[in-house]
């Protein structure tokens, strides 16, 4: 008899323990996730900040350019510079944008200052 209440023990201390696991698991993998999307949506924000920075910007040289040279050749040159810029962006989007994201999804997922 007493052994057997002492397996029901074990038993329902290896359940509450599983249970405490899979509970743990479940808050680390929330914790990675809101972590991941917050740094994801931080990067976005930036993305658009920088983008209408450089839309002015781009609009502004544009102006000054047309005034000094002509309208269409200002026009031109901007289009020259953008295309120059999108060009060494795509031949180095692996460098850029990919490791960027491989690293930042493994220090969030893969915890390295944790307790265990």
């Amino acid at each position: 008899m007493a052994g057997e209440k002492s397996l029901d023990a074990l038993a329902k201390e290896a359940r509450q323990y599983a249970d405490l696991r899979i509970d743990e698991t479940k808050l680390k993998m929330t914790r990675s996730l809101s972590t991941a999307l917050g740094q994801t949506l931080a990067y976005l924000l930036i993305f658009a900040v920088l983008a209408i920075v450089l839309g002015l910007i781009s609009f502004a040289l544009l102006q000054w350019l047309n005034g000094l040279v002509g309208a269409p050749w200002g026009t031109l040159i901007v289009t020259g510079v953008f295309l120059i810029v999108l060009i060494v962006l795509w031949m180095s989007r692996q460098k850029l944008f990919r490791n960027l994201f491989v690293k930042l999804f493994i220090d969030v997922f893969y915890d390295t200052d944790s307790d265990e």
